[in-house]
């Protein structure tokens, strides 16, 4: 990092190694910069000696001041995509979302005022050509410092958003996440925690949680969402222990026109949906539905109806498998999704538009992708097939939160639950809401409530436990009585 000495011309460099971003303010230039020692820290470009540590920012790309106070704005860092965070340089405070849907064409382009108004080249929506430069009003922005403590075990495609509140997001390992939970330790305000991942039935049987009867919305909120979201929260005495955040569940999306054209029908029923895809793969490679996800649903779905793995029925189901989905017909397509995104960007002339016209249909597995096409008026979607279509549900993912009852800021952390059940009841298109009007009016729209409304969620088997071994026996390493053993003592049968 150097600058301009514009009297003699020359660049003069700073002490301060691997600087990653600066702001001027009042006179003064704030670095943001990294050591191998301490982690990233904040210090005044004149006295590079005197740093603040910080572990809640992450590699952030640029940042500005709002205020003379030192509150500043900052974009850049994966944790905060779709909202615009702001804190402050003292190495204390946290970080409050203060605008959700924001999503910068460049990292950089952010700029602020000392009147406590900030500026960026924005979208309405992930992955959108179609930008305006939008200002933002913070000048009753008031961060507190001692923020509340969230913890989880993996990366979530979708954040917490709540204006105004303050959250450190702690990433742990999966062994270290259980055991904080489940030992009741007190260091921790609350947990995010996926319906997927290993740990969450155990967690959900075992752990202690705080519950949120009594928060103001949150009863009201469940009472608004699909029935069977609300059923997966509370407990057998009526308990709240859980508030949903996101349901997911993986989909595919089609060109009406194209698969019509083409003579291509997608069934929720697996054998017809695998006679499909190998339909088109005989005539065409404008498709991407894979191997691992087709099965994992399988899997998923017949878990989701069935505690035995022992059973005639699914020995038919992973002989199908085994026989039929192979990696020459389930291919990856990665080209699919981006092209059907330009078109919700009004940039088909210039990216992709041959792909784009002959796409017949992919996978999207998470709802913000999901969302991102709503109102294109050539897709469609329908669910991944169903093992047991007589059920006619498909499997949701749910992302839970959860409070700890034996933290020591409870009371700030129940008013943190009441300013998230207050935003998520004003979402679009949240996938949970059952107002079928809280969704756009597009046939994309109604196909994808009604799968949404139809879903079910159950604590899954995790990844680990059979997709590894699913493997080995389609490579005929194992046999399928041994790949069955597996899942039953994972399961105590």
């Amino acid at each position: 990092m150097g600058g301009i000495d514009l009297e003699i011309g020359e660049n003069v460099f700073s002490d301060i190694e691997f600087p990653v971003s600066f702001s001027v303010s009042d006179g003064k230039v704030t670095v943001y910069a990294f050591d191998s020692g301490g982690g990233y820290y904040f210090a005044d470009h004149a006295a590079p000696n005197e740093k603040i540590y910080t572990n809640k920012l992450g590699s952030i790309t640029n940042f500005d001041f709002f205020k003379k106070s030192g509150e500043f704005s900052f974009i850049g860092a994966n944790d905060f995509q779709g909202v615009l965070p702001v804190s402050r340089a003292d190495g204390e405070s946290g970080v409050i979302r203060v605008v959700s849907g924001v999503y910068p064409f460049l990292a950089s382009e952010l700029c602020a005022s000392d009147a406590g108004y900030v500026w960026i080249k924005t979208a309405d929506f992930a992955l959108s050509y179609e930008k305006r430069i939008k200002r933002y009003d913070l000048r009753n922005t008031v961060i507190k410092g001692n923020p509340i403590c969230m913890i989880s075990s993996q990366y979530f495609t979708e954040q917490l958003f709540a204006t105004g509140s303050e959250i450190q997001m702690n990433q742990l390992s999966s062994e270290g996440f259980a055991l904080t939970v489940l030992s009741l330790d007190k260091s921790y305000d609350a947990a995010m925690i996926s319906s997927e991942q290993g740990i969450a039935n155990d967690i959900k049987e075992k752990g202690s949680f705080y519950p949120m009867n009594n928060v103001p919305g949150v009863s009201e909120y469940l009472n608004r969402c699909f029935p069977y979201i609300k059923d997966a929260v509370t407990d057998p005495e009526g308990n709240i222990c859980l508030l949903p955040i996101t349901v997911e569940i993986p989909l595919i999306v089609y060109n009406e026109k194209n698969c019509a054209e083409n003579g291509i029908v997608l069934s929720s029923e697996l054998e017809s949906f695998i006679q499909a895809v190998k339909q088109v793969s005989a005539v065409s490679e404008y498709y991407d539905c894979t191997h691992h996800w087709l099965i994992q649903t399988q899997l998923n779905g017949y878990h989701a109806e069935n505690r035995s793995f022992d059973t005639e029925e699914f020995r038919r189901l992973a002989v199908r498998l085994n026989e039929q989905c192979t990696e020459d017909i389930f291919k990856v397509n990665f080209d699919l999704y981006s092209a059907l995104m330009t078109v919700q960007n009004g940039m088909e002339e210039l990216y992709y538009p041959r792909i784009y016209g002959k796409t017949l249909f992919t996978q999207l597995l998470y709802r913000i992708k999901q969302v991102a096409l709503i109102n294109d008026e050539n897709l469609r979607t329908s669910p991944l097939p169903l093992p047991l279509p007589d059920n006619g549900k498909s499997v949701a993912v749910c992302t839970f939160l959860c409070v700890n009852p034996y933290s020591d800021r409870l009371s700030e952390t129940l008013g943190f639950i009441e300013n998230i059940v207050n935003t998520m009841s004003s979402v679009r298109n949240s996938c949970m809401l059952a107002d079928q009007s809280t969704y756009e009016d597009t046939a994309f729209a109604c196909d994808l409530y009604s799968i949404y409304q139809n879903g079910e969620i159950c604590f899954q088997i995790p990844t680990e436990i059979y997709a590894d071994d699913f493997e080995r026996y389609c490579a005929v390493e194992i046999t399928l009585d041994k790949f069955i053993a597996k899942l039953s003592a994972y399961l105590n049968e």
